[in-house]
């Protein structure tokens, strides 16, 4: 169980601050649930309620260990083999489910290739390239104190 203070990454979104534990008083939740009131550390508008039992969608930042590693290995990061265009978007969002910032790399390193290939971004390819962008760096500053954009540009570099 998280407490209050603890830092938490929640689904694509980036990283929050445990604000509060406990029930809810909106109609729309069960009132007999126990929630997080999470706080993004991003922007202070961004708020979420997740139910403490609700293990799929929020976790532990990376360690710092395992966030180097991450760096040091950007370049044997692959990209995603997608055979049929029809389910591009299915794969995307199976890779990304997992939460894991190995598979986010993965996604956005397909998502640039496609691009440079393509000499456009698609209005899809471009919302998960945000939303990933975002998540990662998101993460990556909180762990490392990576700027925001930095991240980006070392995926870029690595491939």
């Amino acid at each position: 169980m998280l407490s209050r203070g603890d830092a938490v990454v929640y689904k694509c979104r980036g990283v929050y601050k445990v604000e509060e534990v406990g029930k809810l008083d909106f109609s729309f939740v069960d009132g007999k649930k126990d929630y997080y009131t999470l706080q993004s550390i991003d922007n202070q508008r961004d708020k979420a309620y997740v139910p403490i039992d609700d293990e799929k969608n929020i976790r532990r930042p990376v360690s710092e260990q395992k966030a180097k590693e991450l760096l040091d290995n950007l370049a044997e990061v692959g990209i995603l083999n997608v055979k049929n265009e029809k389910y591009r978007e299915q794969e995307y969002k199976d890779c990304i489910s997992s939460f894991c910032p190995e598979n986010w790399v993965k996604v956005l390193k397909t998502l640039y290739s496609r691009t440079e290939r393509r000499g456009s971004m698609t209005s899809m390819d471009k919302k998960y390239q945000m939303l990933l962008e975002h998540a990662l760096s998101s993460e990556m500053n909180y762990v490392l104190g990576i700027p925001a954009g930095e991240m980006t540009e070392l995926i870029k570099k690595s491939e």
